[in-house]
């Protein structure tokens, strides 16, 4: 069986480092080339890998079975219609598309063509956050907690926190809990960029009972990445970036002495050093290898943008929030 051939569409800042990933499973598939607008950049990254620099994405997906879109949220529609027209197989980068009603058109074509989407919420394959199954098997969540902190980084700038960061953890939390979101508020602040909020805050309401509440910040002078998840018999702290989780359990009662319980009992566990990307390139070179569902597929990409909508909606009111674009010219006051 012939190695599947992939093309990279974007080797920006990500784009680039799927590029590097794509070359690192050459046994497993085939990197024919990449494009990029930036004909400089096109260039200098294909001759960088030993791979064809396009001159238009028409001309790559002609010559391959699959493509990787990592360009501009604004541009991922367009991008991932045309190759659903020329019947490719499509790994997109989060989030599936800027605007909710063109990611339900993508997903109609593709499955009218019987073609794979995957989408790119690297986080899910992040080994601490594949390792949680296991550990939540027995426990009744009670809240979850996350912060998704960093610096300032002018280069993005198309897009707004909820939508560059906090999806990241709408999309793993709503796996860690799925069902029914019965109420979501939200607050945000502007602090750095000219037209999108750098701060946010948004608590939801998960099956009826689960508490999230989920900060994500382009503002704050130190790169956190942590999810607690409370439960009734386990506090478990969850370190993306050290890929760690630490579980904190009740202790339990002496045998001699039932009024005297035991300190709390901690257990640390590492998961694996495997690089998320290059995991999540190869899950999708395996699913169209064997014709499986891909761990986040189309739909999931889909109800992660839906959610997301719904919490900007609540920071910029639905009288400042444009359907059309997908974005606000003002943020509503926190109060």
């Amino acid at each position: 069986m012939s190695k599947v051939r992939v093309g990279v569409i974007g080797v920006g800042n990500m784009g680039r480092n799927h590029v590097r990933s794509y070359v690192a499973l050459k046994h497993k598939c085939e990197l024919v080339g990449v494009y990029d607008i930036d004909g400089e950049l096109n260039q200098e990254i294909a001759e960088s890998y030993g791979v064809k620099a396009f001159d238009s994405a028409q001309e790559l997906m002609a010559e391959v079975d699959a493509v990787n879109i990592a360009t501009p949220t604004t541009t991922h529609f367009e991008i991932a219609m045309q190759a659903v027209e020329n019947g490719l197989h499509i790994l997109i980068e989060k989030p599936i598309t800027n605007l909710v009603e063109e990611a339900q058109s993508l997903l109609k074509a593709a499955r009218q063509r019987d073609l794979l989407v995957q989408v790119g919420h690297i986080e899910r394959f992040n080994p601490a956050i594949q390792a949680l199954p296991e550990i939540l098997k027995r426990e009744d969540i009670v809240a979850i907690d996350v912060q998704r902190l960093g610096p300032y980084d002018p280069r993005i700038s198309d897009t707004d926190v909820i939508q560059d960061l906090m999806i990241h953890d709408i999309d793993v939390v709503s796996s860690i809990v799925p069902g029914e979101i019965t109420e979501v508020s939200a607050f945000a602040r502007q602090v750095k960029s000219k037209e999108h909020v750098d701060y946010a805050v948004a608590h939801l309401l998960l099956d009826k009972e689960v508490i999230a509440t989920l900060t994500s910040s382009r503002a704050t002078n130190k790169k956190v990445r942590k999810m607690t998840i409370t439960t009734l018999n386990s506090y478990i702290e969850l370190d993306y970036l050290q890929r760690k989780i630490v579980v904190t359990r009740r202790g339990g009662l002496m045998a001699d002495n039932k009024d005297y319980q035991r300190e709390n009992e901690l257990e640390e566990i590492y998961s694996s050093d495997e690089e998320p990307l290059k995991s999540q390139l190869a899950h999708f070179i395996n699913s169209l290898e064997n014709g499986t569902r891909p761990l986040i597929n189309g739909s999931d990409g889909l109800e992660a943008l839906k959610i997301t909508k719904g919490i900007q909606r609540r920071v910029y009111g639905e009288d400042k929030f444009n359907s059309q674009t997908g974005q606000a010219s003002q943020v509503r006051p926190a109060n």
